[in-house]
């Protein structure tokens, strides 16, 4: 079964015309909150070369991220299902948060269960990760509330035995993005960490690692605000604030991980070029995309 060619254009142009409404808006609110954490944190006391560096482990992150939908996808990192993602993540920024997700099924081969099992799969694992980096950062930090959280990290896999038989989500591909996202998370708390100490210096590290890491799965978890703005600053405040840390000085770290984010974003989105705003619905040679995902993932067995 392939994905109908009307739909594919269909898509296509809503995610176009929905990631020009989107960026500039998620960028606008992001800003307000830059205004507001001015007041308390003045331009010659950061580190800018810290802040520089928080880019490379964003990008790690992100393309990480971007990897684990294609493991969970086809089994493997294809360049068509990284490019899938990318272009279709920034819908993330539009209200309800579920726009990504709802386009990236669009973007899949397969019947309706199997379709809506791999994007969830794709955020269960995600979602699963970043709880046990940050139960682990809190727990060394001496949260030890927090550390029983590790042992998500296995949910994911052991619910796919129930899934495999039916879908694509099976022990192996979720195993695979598992590990995979266990890692993007662990660039992501560093990439956090890096923003925080270029505005307060390095206090209590493994602390805002693990902050960082619960603040994003809030804003996954909270649905209602595009792509978790607001919800994850206000999380990471909360969390820091009991560690000794100022708070003008932690929304001034939070904002400026999210600019850097919005930056990163934006540049894989230009290294892209042009080309149809769903690229991963078609293979290198012009392909279906539906036909190499039905060779490659089983379905309906």
């Amino acid at each position: 079964m392939t994905v109908p060619a009307a739909l594919r254009a269909r898509v296509g142009t809503f995610v176009a015309v929905a990631r020009v409404v989107a960026f500039p808006a998620s960028v606008a609110l992001v800003a307000v909150m830059a205004v507001k954490a001015a007041g308390d944190v003045h331009g010659d006391q950061l580190r800018w070369g810290l802040l520089a560096a928080a880019a490379a482990p964003t990008l790690a992150w992100w393309l990480l991220l971007a990897r684990g939908w294609g493991l969970i996808n086809t089994g493997h990192a294809r360049r068509h299902d990284l490019r899938t993602w990318f272009r279709t993540q920034a819908l993330r920024y539009l209200p309800g948060g579920i726009w990504a997700p709802v386009t990236r099924a669009a973007a899949v081969d397969g019947h309706a269960v199997d379709r809506v099992a791999t994007v969830a799969a794709e955020n269960i694992v995600a979602l699963c990760a970043a709880l046990a980096v940050g139960g682990l950062a809190l727990g060394i930090a001496g949260d030890l509330p927090w550390l029983p959280l590790v042992v998500i990290a296995a949910a994911p896999v052991a619910a796919a035995g129930l899934t495999g038989s039916r879908t694509r989500v099976d022990r192996a591909r979720t195993r695979s993005a598992t590990v995979n996202d266990l890692v993007a998370f662990a660039a992501y708390a560093a990439a956090c960490v890096l923003a925080q100490a270029a505005v307060s210096g390095w206090h209590d590290p493994l602390a805002v690692a693990g902050a960082s890491a619960l603040a994003w799965a809030a804003g996954l978890v909270v649905v209602i605000t595009p792509g978790g703005i607001g919800v994850r600053e206000v999380v990471y405040v909360w969390f820091l604030e009991r560690h000794g840390f100022v708070h003008g000085e932690l929304v001034a770290a939070a904002v400026a991980s999210r600019l850097i984010t919005i930056i990163v974003e934006l540049l894989v989105l230009v290294a892209l070029g042009r080309g149809p705003v769903l690229t991963g619905l078609h293979g290198p040679s012009g392909t279906d995309t539906g036909t190499v995902c039905a060779e490659s993932a089983p379905r309906g067995r």
